[in-house]
């Protein structure tokens, strides 16, 4: 009979734990389904909220974007505005270092050679079959005016505060060193105006009158590229002072 109700009792209490363990599974079961929805409901809104947020961000890094373009853009036209007006500067300097002679020059133009006529029989003692300065002069002062931009004599250069003088045969230009004919003039510019220049018969009259009388020679010719040289200050010769 003990053994009976023992067994009765065993499973009596296998039934119970049983259904305490279906009881929990169920339980965990309906609370998982009950928990789930909201669950999901959650994670949707931080979803949501997170992209919110980054779009916040991206409209925000687009407007800085935006903003720094702008500025960049900006700057870059200033810098192109100061680059041009730089640029127009140092053209300016250009030209005028070039038409002051501080800078070698080259291109088309024409060089006249000078040269004396035999000695003269005149028995007055003039001295016309010379190449004096005056006639270097005139013939610097016709080409300037005929569209030269450069001239250089017997390979120095000229510049707009050059000074011609001499005596006799003798040139002198500035201070330097005196010159003798034969005498080459260079002259870098507009070929076709100084080539009709000198070929005009009323240009330059007392050379001609000379080249007639005298046979001094003047000697035009045109070539595409002539070369000066830059404006050399040391051949200038020192003042002269008294001790």
């Amino acid at each position: 009979m003990r053994s009976v109700a023992r067994s009765q009792l065993v499973s009596s209490a296998l039934v119970a734990l049983v259904a305490l363990v279906v009881g929990f599974l169920l339980a965990g079961q309906v609370k998982a389904q009950l928990l789930t929805p909201s669950n999901q409901v959650a994670r949707n809104q931080a979803l949501i909220r997170s992209v919110q947020d980054l779009e916040r961000a991206n409209e925000a890094d687009r407007q800085r974007i935006a903003a720094l373009r702008a500025q960049i853009a900006s700057l870059e036209a200033d810098a192109a505005g100061r680059s041009n007006a730089t640029q127009t500067l140092q053209n300016q300097v250009a030209d005028l270092r070039a038409h002051a002679g501080l800078t070698a020059l080259h291109g088309p133009g024409v060089q006249v050679d000078l040269a004396g006529g035999p000695p003269s029989r005149d028995s007055t003692g003039q001295q016309r079959y010379l190449i004096t300065y005056q006639d270097v002069q005139d013939v610097v002062n016709l080409l300037f005016a005929a569209g030269a931009e450069g001239i250089s004599v017997s390979g120095r250069r000229i510049t707009p505060l050059s000074a011609f003088s001499g005596s006799g045969n003798e040139i002198v230009i500035d201070q330097g060193p005196p010159l003798f004919a034969p005498i080459r003039i260079v002259a870098v510019g507009d070929r076709n105006r100084m080539q009709a220049a000198l070929q005009d018969p009323s240009a330059l009259p007392s050379l001609r009158v000379r080249q007639a009388q005298y046979d001094v020679m003047i000697k035009v010719t045109g070539s595409p590229d002539l070369s000066l040289p830059a404006y050399d200050a040391s051949l200038e010769a020192a003042h002269a002072r008294a001790i």
